[in-house]
């Protein structure tokens, strides 16, 4: 008979990947009003149309006492000044670049924000015009997703002669939609996104360059787990912030319904070209997603793509040389090795170095000393942000030159949240080479508790999966025979190599019991979120009847 189990009630709301009209589709309940406070932050340098931005701020029909405005004047001359339209709660922080504060558009953010004290925070460019529900109808996702991040519709207006007041009465009044046809004008890129993703609903949200800063918003507790806005970026901040808030587990949510005007001509109408020039390089170094980005090989970036944890001691420190080796001879280049030892605890004073006990550490230490990819830690990281894949590989274990090449193709190219690959046939089972997605790993994190494993949280939030290690050259580096050796012609069989053969194959009998139990398992747990998800869309459908 089946195992028998209860459904956790903890998760009847995690996203799926980025599938959030499983969990609300947002159409909230009759009679709901917002409970969470909305900070919206707006740059200008030199603007002439932030007053319009304010005024139809003012206007809005989320209670003024949920929403605060920090406006940045980067420098402007004359001065920004806060005219008679703006919200009751408007704040102005000038930055004094002379002062050693900075300049540009992310690091005025940057200051914002961090001035700021919303649940969600919003990013307003000064060169919009927010219709009355628009704060609302980005809000509204929030309250019922914990990791939402929305992007607002935008109609590109090139001529216009609003004034303040007229734009304060007009938005108040909802007659500022009049004006235009949203869908007569200028197209943008990110509407044929949606149109291919269900509205990012399939994208798992690897789409995240379509969360650009004009009128985009994020929880707070997703941004709070990131480096926030890179002040030295001067161009495609939105999209490098948008990179980070994925990676800690946002669930990117196209709002239509939160619809604006944008004072002008969209950038890449006029200079998409130069920017795209721009923006490639520095987008490389820090996105290693999309993988088409980065077109050169053999070539370390500030963000690596996979990052390798391997754990050390005084026990598997000879082993774990040749472990690392191998993982820096992949042709999977894009990879990073991080060493946890105990590093610090290392004698340096006067000693017998060949009778030091911890000699092969300090061998292993300095033989990566040089290397680039190697960083040696003294704890293990809780996890690898905001490089996106964590390969977890025992210090016992080789892989072949291959192997990652080959995980990835198949962990990347299903977007798997965790995968575990069964060791070496001589190995423990307990010895797995892990990947794990950062943003999976990330959305999970926030439900693990006393009453939820993370197994079963990563489960929810992305999936989990063992697969057989066939085809990945794996090998036990305790009994493997020296590299020298691996490489010379197969010799005679002899009674010893048989000998060997029939203890390999007990062992991989052993091995497919257990992993049978684990699979059982598995589904077993695979089982539970189907149930759980047909309980959460029963639950919508009564909610909505």
């Amino acid at each position: 008979m089946p195992k028998q189990f209860t459904v956790n009630p903890e998760l009847t709301q995690v996203v799926y990947k980025n599938q959030w009209r499983d969990v609300f589709d947002g159409t909230v309940p009759e009679g709901w009003e917002p409970t969470l406070k909305v900070s919206v932050v707006t740059p200008a340098f030199n603007s002439k149309t932030l007053d319009l931005t304010l005024a139809s701020l003012a206007a809005q029909d989320y209670p003024e006492d949920l929403l605060e405005v920090i406006v940045i004047d980067d420098g402007s001359e004359p001065a920004v000044e806060i005219g008679k339209y703006a919200p009751k709660n408007t704040r102005l922080i000038r930055v004094d670049e002379a002062a050693g504060e900075g300049w540009g558009r992310s690091n005025g953010l940057h200051i914002g924000i961090e001035a700021s004290d919303g649940d969600i925070i919003y990013w307003v460019d000064s060169d919009m015009i927010l219709f009355s529900d628009n704060v609302r109808e980005h809000a509204k996702w929030a309250h019922f997703i914990p990791e939402a991040a929305t992007i607002g519709h935008k109609g590109f207006v090139e001529e216009w002669d609003f004034t303040p007041e007229q734009v304060f009465e007009e938005v108040r009044s909802d007659e500022i939609r009049k004006h235009h046809d949203l869908a007569t004008l200028h197209r943008h890129w990110s509407l044929d996104v949606f149109a291919e993703t269900d509205d990012l609903n399939s994208s798992g949200g690897r789409n995240y360059s379509t969360h650009m800063g004009a009128c985009a918003t994020v929880t707070r507790s997703v941004y709070a787990r990131t480096y926030g806005q890179r002040p030295e970026l001067k161009l495609g901040d939105d999209t490098e912030i948008a990179y980070q808030i994925w990676q800690r587990g946002a669930v990117f949510i196209p709002a239509s319904s939160a619809q604006t005007y944008h004072l002008g001509r969209a950038t890449v109408q006029d200079k998409g070209r130069e920017v795209a020039h721009f923006n490639d390089v520095h987008f490389a170094q820090k996105m290693p997603i999309p993988r088409y980005r980065r077109s050169a090989n053999n070539r370390q970036w500030e963000v690596p793509y996979v990052t390798a944890v391997v754990k050390v001691d005084v026990g598997t420190a000879e082993l774990a040389r040749r472990c690392v080796d191998m993982l820096l001879n992949q042709t999977e280049t894009d990879l990073e090795v991080v060493l946890v030892g105990p590093w610090s605890a290392l004698e340096t004073g006067r000693r017998r170095v060949l009778a030091d006990p911890a000699v092969e550490l300090h061998l292993l230490q300095e033989w990566y000393r040089c290397e680039g990819r190697v960083r040696m830690v003294e704890d293990d990281p809780d996890d690898v942000f905001p490089s996106p894949y964590r390969l977890d590989v025992p210090a016992t274990v080789g892989i072949g030159s291959r192997g990652v090449e080959k995980i990835m193709r198949s962990v990347y190219g299903e977007d798997l949240g965790r995968v575990s690959y069964f060791a070496p046939a001589d190995s423990h089972t307990d010895e797995a080479v892990r990947v794990t997605s950062s943003a999976a790993l990330a959305r999970a994190h926030r439900y693990v508790g006393s009453t939820v494993t993370e197994t079963e949280a990563l489960e929810a939030a992305w999936g989990v999966e063992w697969r057989s290690n066939a085809g990945l050259g794996f090998v036990d580096l305790r009994t493997a025979e020296p590299v020298e050796k691996i490489r010379r012609e197969d010799g005679p069989i002899t009674e010893e190599r048989l000998q060997k053969a029939r203890r390999r194959a007990a062992n991989q009998a052993k091995r497919a019991e257990e992993a049978e139990a684990r699979v059982a398992e598995l589904e077993n747990i695979r089982l539970r979120t189907v149930v759980r998800r047909e309980l959460g869309r029963a639950a919508r459908r009564t909610r909505g009847a």
